[in-house]
């Protein structure tokens, strides 16, 4: 029988049918076209299809000595599926609000609109994902721990995606892509003491989602801006880690992973390998989120 788009309709189903026979042919080629744009809702975020492939997951000894981070194992991710090009915002967290299935976030002070929606724990980010999945009747969900990574790292095996933390004569190009903890957050905050990016973007807290250069597939702020729930039970290290980008979970569950740094993270905690625990239900100024799609 010739593949067609009626075909396909009667393979996934009457329900998506009905909708994938209102389709042309064009539409359906780019819901798999890796790159590709779309959004399902005037208020739903924008999202970037990812392509298949597969990576090395983790850091070598060279690049940090932290366990968590090991062993270096690959990951082969067998079909697309698309993450959202940017965090989710408080705009988009709003609506969910008003329709009465998100719990209210506050944005101490900082602005709402197109800026990243912090103060969500694990659960208030899982209920985000329920809501836009009943609302569109698609399937979003929080990203697997290795999907994040494999997207982070868009083909590029160095630490940041941009490259070295720092170019012979000094400096970094951290601040072209990522709102991190830089020259501008350490004489904001000169109470955090740690190791910064060697560069200046005139940005001291989070910013508006997309201010800053993609990674090469196309999403804006996975590195910075905001660390991100994923929706992996942490386990200390990846010996027994799954090899095909499933979520690893296990019931009771303690900490969950956040993941990509944020504004206040330096060089060694925004890299794309970093991983850290948190309590699921942690809620502050650092945590936010963005969202997988099956496609």
């Amino acid at each position: 029988m010739p593949f067609t788009v009626r075909t396909l309709a009667r393979a996934v189903g009457l329900a998506a049918g009905a909708a994938l026979l209102q389709a042309s042919p064009a539409v359906l080629a780019q819901a798999t076209t890796p790159g590709s744009v779309f959004r399902d809702c005037p208020t739903c975020p924008e999202m970037i299809v990812i392509p298949a492939g597969e990576f090395v997951m983790g850091s070598d000894f060279e690049e940090s000595g932290h366990p968590d981070e090991k062993p270096q194992h690959t990951v082969k991710l067998a079909k697309p599926y698309a993450l959202s090009k940017f965090e989710v915002t408080f705009e988009q967290w709003d609506a969910c609000v008003a329709d009465g299935k998100c719990v209210e976030a506050s944005d101490d002070g900082a602005g709402r609109g197109n800026r990243p929606v912090y103060n969500v724990n694990f659960s208030d980010a899982k209920a985000y994902a329920a809501w836009l999945s009943a609302k569109t009747g698609k399937s979003y969900r929080l990203p697997s721990e290795s999907e994040w990574e494999y997207a982070a790292r868009a083909g590029t095996k160095t630490a940041w995606f941009w490259g070295p933390a720092e170019d012979s004569a000094g400096s970094s190009k951290a601040c072209e892509f990522a709102n991190t903890h830089d020259e501008t957050s350490k004489d904001a905050h000169p109470m955090y003491v740690w190791s910064n990016h060697k560069c200046v973007d005139g940005a001291p807290e989070t910013t508006t989602v997309g201010k800053y250069k993609p990674n090469p597939f196309g999403l804006h702020d996975i590195l910075g801006n905001l660390r991100e729930w994923v929706a992996d039970c942490h386990h200390g290290g990846y010996k027994g880690a799954p090899a095909d980008g499933s979520v690893w979970d296990e019931a009771n569950c303690e900490k969950r992973i956040v993941r990509g740094g944020g504004w206040i993270d330096g060089a060694s905690t925004t890299r794309a390998a970093y991983r850290h625990p948190e309590d699921p239900g942690y809620r502050n100024y650092q945590v936010g989120f963005r969202l997988a799609r099956d496609l």
